[in-house]
């Protein structure tokens, strides 16, 4: 009698238990997992607005995309009307390009988005433009078609900003201090959620560098909707018509060059499955790329450090392609730390592998693991990268919102081979809890974290470490 009421224990009553607590557990993350916060309702001013420039399919074009009200008159079809100065006091004639509306009904409103693609624009001339409709003509916009090969682009992964979140202040800061960067890269992200008041805090944030300097972006997860499918967001593609156009099998992906290097975008969001199909893409791009240096841009980082069971499927399908087709450099975002990592050496003492980083402009952060490869980290500050190409030399420098040049690390290839040289090492590491990570979390996961810096720190010592 007692082992059969053990075996009824054992086989019955323990087995029905966990059930009720997995049960319990996964309706208490469904919302977390599977669940969007409503969208405030919200109204389309009846006008052209959240004008943006960015780059083209070929090294001759830009896009231009914008937004207007869905109570279109006639069939919507609105303009851009541009001009090329070959002189600044010459102009040329002006030329038209005209573009049919694509209504797009979110959760809690509706908006007309626009595009056009500007074709075979003369490098090295300057252009002005402006958007023209039935009712509503913006300013003329300027923007400049460079020609160097020597050039500067900034880099900056989670803005990720709440409505009060600072970087509307914080961008003009760094423009000024970046007046000759070729063009903006996002790391994903860009907004909080997926909601029309957030996208009107991004535009208000890049205010008129996003119809002067191209304005380039990857998908981060927070442009996606949540469900057992996730699904991205159509504003973003719709703000971004490189994607729209370039589309691949539902995949977010595209690939531009600027000199001497060529730029792969991912979207690592996607469920597992359809990663098979964005490795098979960047595959064939990498054996097909003329130009010097190769950097990958996506959303997750490939050697997560938060842990080394994290994206795992992102590291499978990618990772292997990046070593074995040379890219240069990996850009990500996602996991709210600074990170410089991963550089593997030949006996020679040559570069082997990517260099690897991960950053966020955002002022959420989040705990990390200290395992791996990492040269450098950082913690409680809003990084930004600039990061100069010519044939030679790929240039990484990090700042915080200060300003303050935090990284700086060169990497250089030529008949030689490939080399670092990291300058970065003798400037200070910040490795500490943020006042947000304290009145955000728990005090358990602080006193957790607090107790793993203590202990990075016993370990490597208090050089070159705050």
């Amino acid at each position: 009698m007692a082992k059969s009421r053990r075996f009824y224990i054992f086989k019955v009553i323990l087995p029905l238990i966990l059930l009720i607590v997995l049960i319990v557990w996964v309706c208490s993350r469904w919302n977390v997992w599977f669940g969007n916060i409503p969208e405030p309702s919200y109204v389309i001013p009846n006008k052209v607005q959240r004008v943006l420039l960015t780059v083209g399919p070929d090294a001759d074009s830009r896009y231009i995309s914008w937004q207007d009200s869905a109570r279109l008159e006639g069939d919507g079809t609105t303009t851009v009307e541009y001009v090329d100065y070959h002189s600044l006091s010459t102009p040329s004639d002006t030329l038209t390009v005209e573009s049919k509306p694509t209504v797009y009904q979110s959760r809690a409103g509706v908006g007309a988005f626009y595009h056009v693609l500007l074709k075979g624009l003369r490098m090295g001339d300057s252009y002005k433009y402006r958007v023209r409709s039935s009712r509503d003509t913006t300013d003329w916009c300027c923007f400049e078609m460079d020609t160097t090969c020597h050039y500067s682009f900034l880099y900056m992964g989670d803005v990720q900003d709440e409505l009060d979140g600072g970087f509307d202040s914080l961008l003009p800061s760094i423009m000024e201090r970046n007046r000759n960067t070729s063009f903006l890269l996002f790391g994903g992200d860009l907004i909080e959620r997926p909601m029309d008041c957030y996208w009107d805090l991004v535009f208000r944030s890049l205010d008129t560098f996003a119809t002067r300097y191209p304005i380039v972006c990857v998908p981060g997860n927070h442009e996606y909707l949540k469900g057992l499918s996730r699904k991205l967001e159509r504003r973003f593609t719709l703000t971004f018509p490189y994607y729209e156009v370039e589309d691949e099998s539902d995949n977010a992906l595209f690939s531009f060059a600027k000199g001497d290097a060529r730029f792969f975008l991912l979207d690592s969001n996607k469920d597992i499955w359809d990663l098979g199909e964005q490795r098979d893409w960047l595959k064939k791009q990498l054996a097909e790329c003329k130009e010097q240096w190769k950097i990958v841009v996506l959303h997750h980082p490939l050697h997560s450090i938060k842990g080394a069971a994290n994206n795992l499927g992102v590291k499978a399908y990618f990772d292997g392609v990046v070593k074995e087709s040379g890219v240069d450099l990996v850009l990500q975002g996602h996991e709210h730390a600074y990170a410089r990592s991963s550089v593997e050496l030949t006996e020679s003492g040559e570069v082997s592998s990517p260099l690897y980083v991960v950053t966020y402009c955002s002022r959420k952060d989040y705990a990390m693991k200290f395992y791996g490869d990492v040269e450098k980290w950082g913690t409680d500050d809003r990084y930004y990268q600039r990061i100069s190409i010519s044939e030679d030399s790929l240039v990484i420098q990090t700042y915080g919102a200060e300003h303050n040049l935090y990284d700086d690390v060169v990497l250089v290839k030529n008949d030689k081979g490939k080399r670092l040289i990291d300058r970065g090492k003798v400037i200070p590491q910040k490795i500490q809890v943020s006042e947000w990570f304290r009145k955000n979390k728990s005090a358990k996961k602080v006193k957790k974290f607090e107790q793993s810096i203590r202990e990075w720190k016993e370990k490597h010592g208090d050089e070159n470490n705050k």
